[in-house]
C-alpha cells in the first residue's frame, strides 16, 4: 500500500500545525500533504468573500489530482472532517482511508452551523458581523498565535452527500475523551461512526491531539496501513 498522507486541519488553523506528524511520518517512510486551506495559515492573504466548503474541498481535490496521488489516507480534524467527506464524494477512487480526528461526520445536506445548533451559529455570525472582514469568523480569545479568521461561508454551505462509492472506503473514527470546556461536542459524530460501522478509537486528551499525543496519533496511521497491507495480501 502506498503510505501517501494528507492532513485537512480544523477552524482557524494551517497547515503549520502538522509539521512535527509530518516530519516524524517522513522519517518512517510516507509522503506527507499538510496544505492550508485557502483563506488560512500561510495562504490568509487569499481570504474573500467568495470562500465556501467547496473551495476548501477543492483544494485537496486538486492536490490530489495534481499530485497524481492515489491510495491517500485522508485526515481530517474538527472542521476538517466536512472537508474530507466532500473530498470523498468527488474523488473516492483516489482514497484508501478516511481517518476522522475528533472531527465533523455530517450527513446529506448539513452544514457547520446547523450541526452547531441556531444559538452558537447566530453567535458566531454575530461575531463575524463585528469584525473588521465580515466573512469572517474571528477567534474568541484573546492571543490567536498563528490561527487565522475562518471564511464564514464554509459554515454556511451545506455538504452533499449521495456517493455509493463514497460510503464504501474504509473509515475510522478517534474521538478524543477530554474536550475542552467540559463539552462533548464531538460525541454526536463518534455515536455516527460507530452505527456506520467504523473502527473506532478513543485518546485520552483534548481535542488537538496533533500537539497532545503525536506518537498515538501516527500509531494509528501506522496501524491503518499495516491492516491494509495485509488485506491486500488476502
Amino acid at each position: 500500500m502506498a503510505k501517501t498522507v494528507i492532513f485537512v486541519h480544523g477552524t482557524w488553523g494551517g497547515g503549520w500545525d502538522y509539521k512535527h506528524l509530518a516530519e516524524k511520518l517522513i522519517m518512517r517512510g510516507y509522503d506527507v500533504y499538510r496544505p492550508s486551506l485557502t483563506g488560512l495559515g500561510e495562504r490568509r492573504h487569499l481570504s474573500n468573500p467568495s470562500i465556501n466548503l467547496d473551495t476548501h474541498i477543492l483544494d485537496i481535490v486538486n492536490l490530489i489530482r495534481s499530485e497524481n496521488l492515489s491510495k491517500v489516507i485522508l485526515v481530517g480534524h474538527s472542521y476538517g472532517g466536512m472537508v474530507i467527506s466532500g473530498v470523498a464524494e468527488v474523488i473516492p477512487e483516489k482514497l484508501s482511508h478516511l481517518l476522522y480526528m475528533d472531527a465533523l461526520l455530517p450527513e446529506n445536506g448539513e452544514s457547520m452551523f446547523s450541526l452547531m445548533g441556531e444559538e452558537q451559529a447566530n453567535y458566531f455570525r454575530d461575531m463575524a458581523k463585528a469584525y473588521e472582514q465580515p466573512w469572517c469568523i474571528p477567534l474568541n480569545w484573546p492571543k490567536w498565535g498563528r490561527d487565522v479568521p475562518h471564511p464564514i461561508g464554509t459554515y454556511e454551505q451545506a455538504v452533499v452527500i449521495n456517493n455509493p462509492a463514497a460510503q464504501i472506503i474504509p473509515a475510522t473514527y478517534v474521538y478524543c475523551t477530554k474536550p475542552l470546556e467540559g463539552k462533548e461536542r464531538f460525541k454526536l459524530f463518534a455515536d455516527r461512526a460507530k452505527a456506520r460501522g467504523y473502527r473506532y478509537l478513543e485518546l485520552p486528551t483534548e481535542h488537538n491531539m496533533q500537539r497532545t499525543m503525536p506518537d498515538e496519533y501516527i500509531a494509528i496511521i501506522e496501524e491503518i496501513v499495516a491492516t491494509s497491507e495485509l488485506n491486500e495480501e488476502k
